[in-house]
């Protein structure tokens, strides 16, 4: 390990590395050259935190299944063996559950855009450690590839290691291979907002509550009397509180207003706002689903559609193929096991949306009593393990339980209703003038009137004022 006495040898020096990199070690973490570029960003970047955090939490909270592929259309869940275990419990450690483990994983592949994890085998299975990204540094052969991985230990050592022992995940860098961080390419940002704050806290806590200076036409008759009006000044303005009460202006004083920056002129909010709106492009996040800017209720709900698609779907893949391509080969060798992310526990509707799709997929009632019951911890009863078919609803009789008596005039009457009453209240200028729940309640009832079962009317009535909400909402404005 090269050691130098001032940074400015580091230049000289650097020019002649070789390809395996160099680091400087401090106290609290191991940091590559460049990292204090950006600083503890989690700790330090509000902004940073909340992105961040919200795409670890939702990706963590997505389970893993193990799944045993027996032909191109048959496959199995397998819950038992050393992979499933693992998954169930990646780390050991006292307090790390695996929706922590994966949470402070992700993290670092989200902040630093690498992480790795120690395999270690056990004699009754396999554990994962996390090792932080800020003490690892990747050591490449000059193509680009992974030779070594360099781990700092807490005594500032390091040792060298076979990338085949560890989980590794890292992402594209121009030089080295090391990733390239996020707030890298955002430090700008992230050091003019830090700048920002620093700056708004100093005009809270130094700049005048009363943006102007007092002028004196006569000199003070003494030193004692102008300490004991500066004294009575510092008490009025000190805190913004007026501690001293009303300042009364002795003979000759007058106050006049200064064109002088005030707190609310530094923009605050605006500010915050457009750094979370960075900070969520930078990570491919919705800034509507953070809160960093307002949404409607239509795109919200498309948005959070999205989210485990375009936005999270890439980090989603890149995490099943390193799973599959490090912990399978060497944890289940010669199978046709391979591990996939249960994205759809997570795009799930509430149990009635979902009740009203398979329902109207299947045809007909899809849950029996005796599961109904088990959904609400409820004992088995017998004689309830049998599917219960409305006399309404005759196989291969009808293409869905949504078939029946027509609710063409049914839809046609309630729509020409709601137009001429969302009109009146529009025109009227009522604010509120869309009341989506008013709407959902109508059709249901007229749906269910015109004899259509009420999950079906339900999830009908929905879908019709979904259409039209957007063109209220939005064309009419």
């Amino acid at each position: 390990m090269a050691t130098f006495q001032s940074l400015g040898k580091i230049g000289p020096w650097s020019a002649t590395a070789d390809t395996l990199g160099y680091e400087v070690f401090d106290d609290r973490n191991t940091l590559t050259i460049g990292d204090r570029d950006y600083g503890p960003a989690w700790e330090n970047q509000p902004s940073v935190r909340k992105v961040v955090g919200f795409a670890a939490r939702n990706l963590a909270s997505v389970p893993l299944h193990v799944f045993e592929r027996r032909s191109d259309d048959d496959r199995v869940r397998v819950t038992e063996g050393p992979l499933a275990d693992l998954l169930r419990r990646p780390s050991r450690a006292p307090a790390m559950t695996p929706y922590r483990f994966w949470e402070s994983l992700l993290i670092d592949g989200l902040i630093h855009d690498k992480f790795c994890a120690k395999i270690i085998q056990h004699d009754d299975g396999y554990e994962l450690v996390r090792i932080p990204a800020t003490r690892v540094r990747f050591l490449n052969n000059g193509f680009g590839q992974i030779e070594k991985v360099k781990i700092f230990g807490s005594n500032g050592k390091f040792g060298l290691y076979d990338p085949a022992e560890y989980l590794i995940d890292v992402g594209y860098s121009e030089n080295g291979v090391n990733g390239t961080s996020p707030l890298r390419t955002l430090k700008d940002l992230l050091a003019e907002q830090t700048e920002a704050v620093a700056y708004r806290r100093s005009i809270w806590k130094n700049g005048a509550r009363i943006p102007g200076v007092l002028e004196r036409e006569k000199p003070w008759s003494s030193d004692i009397a102008r300490d004991r009006f500066a004294r009575t000044w510092k008490s009025f303005t000190g805190g913004g509180g007026q501690s001293g009460g009303t300042p009364v202006l002795e003979d000759g004083m007058k106050y006049k207003d200064v064109n002088a920056f005030r707190p609310r002129d530094t923009n605050d909010l605006e500010g915050r706002r457009l750094s979370d709106i960075e900070v969520c492009s930078a990570y491919y996040i919705a800034p509507e689903l953070v809160g960093a800017r307002e949404g409607t209720f239509s795109n919200i709900k498309a948005f959070k559609q999205m989210l485990y698609g375009p936005a999270l779907g890439p980090y989603i893949v890149a995490w099943e193929q390193m799973v599959n391509t490090a912990l399978v080969p060497l944890i289940e060798p010669d199978s046709k096991i391979y591990v996939e992310a249960n994205i759809e526990a997570k795009m799930r509707g509430s149990f009635e949306e979902q009740a009203d799709v398979m329902s109207t997929a299947v045809g007909g009632p899809w849950m029996s009593r005796a599961e109904g019951r088990a959904r609400l911890n409820l004992p088995f009863k017998e004689g309830t393990d049998d599917l219960i078919v409305p006399l309404n609803v005759l196989v291969g009789g009808q293409a869905s339980p949504q078939d029946g008596k027509a609710f063409d005039d049914v839809l046609l009457k309630f729509a020409q209703r709601q137009r001429q009453a969302v009109t009146s209240q529009k025109s009227a200028g009522v604010h509120d003038f869309w009341d989506r729940g008013r709407w959902d309640r109508e059709l249901i009832d007229d749906l269910m009137g015109a004899g259509i079962a009420k999950g079906q009317a339900r999830s009908m009535a929905r879908a019709a004022n979904d259409r039209v909400e957007d063109t209220w909402l939005h064309e009419h404005d």
